[in-house]
């Protein structure tokens, strides 16, 4: 895949085609699939080419019939997942982690509006604000991200179930192929919303849980009877049949009761529990005392990844040093690279973590604001790259000297640069930026950068809450 004849040939495929409207590499994935019918010309030779290579991609993975290559990407989402791999190492090559043409996933705030008031916002939302992108923008934004060929939008806030138009544009992501997901507080989800977004396609959402117990939940939420809201939305998503996740931004007022949430995840019927990094952004930036000790976070990830194995529910975690935890624990057998949870595998494990790349700030995901700033990652709300009313989004992810700097691993700052995994882990950048304000800092949350915790807790003055046994 990375001599120069296979990436002209991706290259190529990845231009646009102007018999059938769309990609050549798309357009092939459709007619191995039985989703689209063959053209003639350039196209149809394409296609052919592409089906050699999917057939013996099959084999090397060990996938023996056709049948099962074909089901796979009768999905419009696995099918611009692909594309968007290919497309990057057409113009890349393989790298290690991967570049990609174009991010695998928008974070969007839709709208800086919000009905809660939480104490670790990173956004600080709560107000609309003045400057948001109208619906027709939204509209624009939507098509644009979906020609370059991103693959899936994820709307946040903010609370963007408040946002009038929200099923509008989520609607029209459907429409442009693209996957759909919702990272919301889930107060607001009755039986009758979650209905409407089964309806309109929602793919995903993510709830947020802070407790087991509704005092502690509404008191880092800033209001009394959200708990108990939450767990219906959670509820009424679940029943509704949408894959749910419940997410809890894990700190020192939490930390202890996390096995709790869990087994409350599982009780629900929620099918997925992730972890959160607390990240010194927005309101958290007043509340860094919140933040887990080294040793705190690498004990919540063992206990992480020891729930896989025992429980009925995925456990995940952004903190890319559960990918370093997993392998370590597992003897190499299991990686679980930021976000995601590959499972036991039986050759090229590592290497494939590698690919994929941990921390994914830049690289594999963007944030877009709501006034249409747009940022390497939703949790540096401040550290803008470009605005969609100037230019356009393509080009700010292609050129923006941040999102490079990201993409870099040579140029982390230690200990994460002269990690050995720095690859399948790379610290959390975001982490960097909000206590170092440069992406290329080390992760003061990982026990390999301890040193640079206690310098923090120097400056900032802060002293944490006894460590949990």
């Amino acid at each position: 895949m990375n001599n120069p004849l296979s990436c002209s040939v991706l290259r190529y495929g990845s231009k646009f085609c102007k018999e059938c409207g769309e990609s050549r590499l798309e357009h092939a994935l459709q007619i191995f699939s039985g989703t689209s019918c063959p053209v003639k010309g350039s196209c149809k030779a394409y296609s052919f080419l592409v089906k050699m290579l999917l057939k013996s991609g099959g084999a090397i993975f060990r996938v023996a019939e056709e049948s099962q290559l074909r089901e796979y990407f009768v999905d419009s989402t696995v099918r611009r997942g692909l594309v968007s791999v290919l497309r990057g190492i057409g113009e890349y090559g393989v790298t290690k982690p991967q570049l990609l043409g174009a991010p695998f996933l928008v974070v969007w705030n839709l709208t800086n509006a919000c009905n809660l008031n939480c104490k670790h916002c990173y956004q600080r939302a709560g107000e609309q604000s003045s400057d948001e992108l109208t619906t027709e923008e939204r509209l624009r934004v939507v098509e644009e991200m979906a020609k370059v060929g991103v693959v899936g939008i994820a709307f946040s806030g903010g609370e963007p179930l408040i946002s009038s138009d929200f099923y509008e544009v989520a609607t029209k992501v459907k429409e442009e192929g693209m996957y759909v997901a919702l990272a919301t507080n889930g107060t607001l989800i009755t039986k009758e919303i979650a209905e409407k977004l089964k309806h309109v396609g929602v793919d995903y959402v993510e709830i947020s849980l802070d407790s087991a117990t509704p005092e502690q939940h509404d008191a880092f939420r800033g209001t009394s009877g959200s708990f108990n809201r939450t767990l219906r939305g959670i509820k009424n998503c679940i029943d509704e049949g949408i894959f749910t996740c419940i997410a809890t931004t894990v700190t020192q007022a939490n930390l202890r009761e996390i096995p709790q949430i869990i087994d409350l995840a599982e009780k629900l019927g929620a099918e997925r529990f992730i972890a959160f990094n607390f990240i010194p952004a927005g309101r958290g930036e007043d509340a860094v005392d919140l933040d887990l000790t080294p040793e705190q976070r690498e004990g919540l990830l063992e206990m992480l990844f020891k729930r896989n194995d025992s429980g009925k529910i995925q456990v995940l975690s952004t903190a890319p040093q559960f990918a370093r935890v997993s392998l370590e624990l597992s003897g190499g057998e299991v990686a679980a690279p930021t976000h995601m949870y590959i499972g036991r595998a039986y050759w090229g494990l590592k290497i494939l973590a590698e690919f994929i790349g941990g921390c994914g700030a830049g690289r594999l995901y963007c944030a877009l604001q709501p006034n249409g700033d747009v940022s390497p990652c939703v949790f540096m709300p401040g550290l803008v790259v470009g605005n969609i009313r100037k230019t356009s989004f393509i080009d700010i992810w292609r050129r923006s000297e941040v999102m490079q700097k990201l993409r870099d691993r040579r140029l982390l700052e230690e200990n994460c640069g002269v990690c050995q995994y720095r690859y399948v882990c790379g610290g959390c950048r975001a982490r960097a930026f909000g206590y170092f304000k440069d992406v290329s800092a080390p992760d003061p949350g990982c026990i390999r950068n301890k040193e640079h915790y206690v310098d923090i807790l120097r400056q900032v003055k802060a002293v944490p809450l006894v460590e949990a046994s």
